[in-house]
């Protein structure tokens, strides 16, 4: 307090006055952007068609560059299809507030509440899509937690024909899709077996090897995102040691920083070729561009990062070299990247970090921590925290929705639903879709009253449509 304050001077005065008044309000949270429901295309999931639906997309025919002989009939071409499916599920939260408390609170209680369980909605649903995203991006490439599939076990010798391993993650590694072979799985991906086997390449002491697993067990029931163990039939004898790659023959593009086949490569940024800068941009662009992937509606493709993968970007010489003599222009004026490269760069704090993802102690997914499965590390086996910045084109995600509206019947509810509509420190809180329940107190002495939100839907992502992650 100043020492020219009338109250300090005087003790009369001090005597007569309320002093550490307290403040009838509550202020907003910090609270980041949501970001990656947006890059979702939304459509209302078919009435009547059980809790889920089938999409089937075809590749295209081969082109035939070579003239006919004449007299010589074509031959009949034909294209390869795939489908894949969403399954409708419900995500929902509640908090109770006791109408006394909020009577007697500071501040409406009951109103803040509902305000703090919308953001958590907003959030929560924009993590399952984020998920979603990276777990797409990151299929089908994990490495050996321990060789013989015990965790005391680092390294070990693997002969005969079919072995069983431990690994990291199970993304990607436990469907197939085998249209050539008889009893493969056409069209769609099914669980691997002995007749629908995934085609796999292991690295070993030696060097790398094909194999193809056809079981997996995980560690927790139903998980298929988390850490377990995959049998696997290859020929001959191998030396394996833990923490060496294992890549799906439909795994995904991951463009890591200066190369390298698993996270272990990833070492503390200090030089040129060790964060990310303009060169892994290219190459993550390029690949989207090689696989014809569209641009967003924008005209550019996304990439969602973190500040500190974005600040690494203005550490890199050849940035600095673009950007010379222009110390006003809005990337160094606003410190943010904008438009570069075809992408436009949103900074996003939900990207997946230590911060944003349920992982135990040493890093790695935990399903008892986060319960919507995320495959992303956030720190590998040097300790080096990993910044994971992913690159979206257009099409890459869809969310299906239900009309919660149709739950409502002739007999009524008790309470009000509605829209979420959520404002905090001035930003919209995307709550798209999701309902608000206010259930009216059904307690004796009507005074606790339940607030709720509700959304049925699922986000699906063509199986074999290209992505880019970037760590």
């Amino acid at each position: 307090m100043p020492s020219f304050s009338a109250i300090v001077q005087d003790p009369v005065i001090r005597q007569l006055v309320q002093e550490n008044l307290l403040e009838r309000t509550f202020h907003d949270a910090l609270f980041p952007q949501l970001l990656f429901r947006m890059e979702a295309v939304q459509a209302k999931f078919p009435g009547n068609l059980g809790d889920s639906i089938i999409f089937t997309g075809n590749g295209l025919i081969k082109p035939k560059t070579k003239p006919l002989r004449p007299g010589v009939d074509p031959n009949p071409s034909t294209f390869a299809s795939e489908q894949w499916q969403a399954t409708v599920q419900q995500y929902a939260d509640t908090i109770d507030t006791q109408m006394p408390t909020s009577m007697l609170a500071i501040a409406d209680l009951f109103t803040r509440n509902a305000h703090q369980l919308g953001m958590s909605a907003g959030q929560s649903i924009n993590r399952v899509v984020r998920n979603r995203l990276y777990n797409a991006a990151l299929s089908g490439s994990t490495f050996f937690e321990a060789a013989l599939g015990d965790a005391s076990s680092n390294s070990g010798s693997l002969s005969g024909s079919s072995s069983v391993v431990r690994v990291r993650s199970l993304n990607g590694f436990t469907t197939a899709r085998n249209p050539n072979l008889p009893d493969g799985s056409p069209v769609r991906f099914a669980p691997v077996s002995n007749n629908n086997p995934l085609a796999i390449t292991i690295t070993h002491a030696a060097g790398t090897k094909a194999a193809t697993v056809i079981a997996f067990t995980p560690d927790t029931a139903g998980d298929e995102i988390g850490p377990g163990t995959l049998t696997c039939n290859w020929s001959g004898s191998i030396t394996i040691n833990a923490r060496q790659a294992v890549i799906a023959k439909d795994a995904s593009v991951i463009v890591r920083v200066g190369g390298g086949a698993t996270i272990d490569a990833i070492v503390t940024p200090s030089t040129a070729g060790t964060f990310f800068d303009l060169k892994t941009i290219r190459a993550a662009v390029a690949r989207m561009r090689n696989s014809n992937v569209a641009p967003q509606g924008d005209g550019y493709y996304h990439c969602h990062l973190d500040p500190t993968s974005e600040a690494q970007v203005f550490g890199d010489a050849e940035f600095q070299r673009l950007l010379t003599s222009m110390p006003d222009y809005y990337i160094y004026a606003q410190f943010a990247l904008g438009r570069l490269l075809g992408t436009v760069f949103l900074r996003d704090n939900e990207t997946v970090q230590a911060t944003t993802v349920g992982k135990t102690s040493d890093g790695y997914y935990d399903p008892s921590v986060d319960g919507d499965a995320c495959a992303a590390e956030v720190v590998n086996h040097t300790g080096v925290e990993l910044h994971q910045p992913i690159f979206i084109g257009q099409g890459s995600i869809n969310e299906y929705f239900c009309d919660l509206d149709a739950l409502v019947t002739e007999a009524g509810i008790t309470g009000k639903t509605s829209d979420i509509a959520i404002s905090n420190n001035g930003i919209q809180i995307a709550a798209d879709k999701i309902k608000l329940i206010i259930r009216a107190p059904l307690d004796r002495l009507q005074q606790e009253v339940s607030t709720s939100w509700s959304f049925i839907g699922d986000w699906t992502l063509r199986t074999l449509a290209p992505r880019a992650d970037v760590v």
